[in-house]
């Protein structure tokens, strides 16, 4: 099985770390927003401003260290109750098929953030530039790209020599009857 390493896997792991940090910066400014709101009664004027910029930066870090560690959505059963070269075929038809979206998602995120540059868009109530957490946010999303395809080699050299199917969900049961006993 693919495990991330070297500069996927620090990368990857740098990303969710600065996902962490403005999610983290996020609810310290939501929680100071309601302690003022109750004890001032005055809201902190511009925290919406602040959830539009950092919002897609949080999201988009989360998905290079998700599809290292094959964490995405993926229906692994049928390919553990087939032979394990056919398994290996299901599951590398499922990342390749992953890769094709993130690339379709990569393209359309580029799209949209160029236009952002190009237009010169500023948040409603403090006129801060928006384009920049968007190339934050498309740069983080184009990584996954190198990222998807190291996984999708993993799964075909696993495939070429035939390994049983295996992921981060290996240790659980095949069926409902193997959790009733």
């Amino acid at each position: 099985m693919f495990r991330p390493t070297g500069l996927i896997g620090t990368a990857g792991n740098s990303s969710a770390v600065l996902g962490l940090a403005c999610l983290l910066l996020l609810s310290a400014a939501i929680l100071a927003d309601a302690l003022t709101r109750t004890v001032f009664n005055a809201p902190i004027y511009g925290l919406n401003d602040l959830l539009e910029i950092l919002t897609p930066v949080i999201v988009a870090s989360c998905f290079p260290v998700t599809l290292a560690h094959m964490q995405n959505i993926s229906i692994r059963f049928l390919g553990r109750w087939l032979n394990p070269r056919a398994g290996q075929l299901v599951e590398l038809f499922g990342q390749s098929a992953a890769l094709l979206v993130m690339a379709g998602i990569v393209w359309e995120v580029g799209r949209y953030t160029a236009k952002l540059v190009e237009h010169g868009q500023y948040t409603w109530l403090l006129q801060i530039p928006v384009w920049p957490s968007w190339v934050v946010s498309t740069a983080l999303l184009a990584f996954c790209l190198p990222v998807q395809a190291s996984v999708v080699a993993g799964v075909y050299a696993d495939f070429r020599r035939g390994d049983p199917l295996t992921g981060p969900e290996a240790g659980l049961p095949d069926s409902v009857e193997d959790v009733l006993r």
